[in-house]
This record gives structure tokens, sequence and C-alpha cells, in this order.
């Protein structure tokens, strides 16, 4: 995916490499997760499901990569109608 392409009012489906909050030399990588950028200076991340997972921010200075980068799709949005 194109980087001009990518947004704050997207959903994506991404692999983050977050840095270890218990260990600053170690690296956390998170594969096939929901996202989306924003709000500004944090990254969203969808943990489980949607609609069932735990929304958890990640303040951007913590995050190393974001990799894999795909569209969401509507099934990440949750049930139609939602």
């Amino acid at each position: 995916m194109d980087v001009t392409t990518v947004n704050d009012r997207h959903l994506y489906r991404a692999t983050v490499v977050l840095r270890d909050a218990h260990d600053p030399t170690g690296q956390v990588e998170l594969p096939g997760l929901v996202v989306r950028f924003g709000p500004p200076g944090w990254l969203t991340v969808v943990h489980g499901v949607a609609g069932t997972g735990v929304i958890a921010l990640y303040p951007t200075d913590r995050v190393l990569e974001v990799s894999d980068l795909g569209e969401a799709g509507p099934s990440a949005h949750g049930p139609a109608g939602d």
C-alpha cells in the first residue's frame, strides 16, 4: 500500500512492532491487528475480535514499525448496521 493512501479515518490490518515497556532494549511484535492512525501522536490498536476486542492506544514514540499494511475491510468495523 502506498503511504499516500494512508489516513486517520480508515481501519487497517497490520503487524505492529512496539518498544517493550518493561525492557527498553526489547521489542514486541503484534501481527494481524486492526489499527487506526490517530488521534495525533497515537496508534489505536484492536486486540482480539472487532466488537469484542480490547482497544489500546500506543504513543507513537513506542511504535517502531507498522508493516504488512492493508485495508481492514467491512468485517473489521463490526456487524452490519453498527
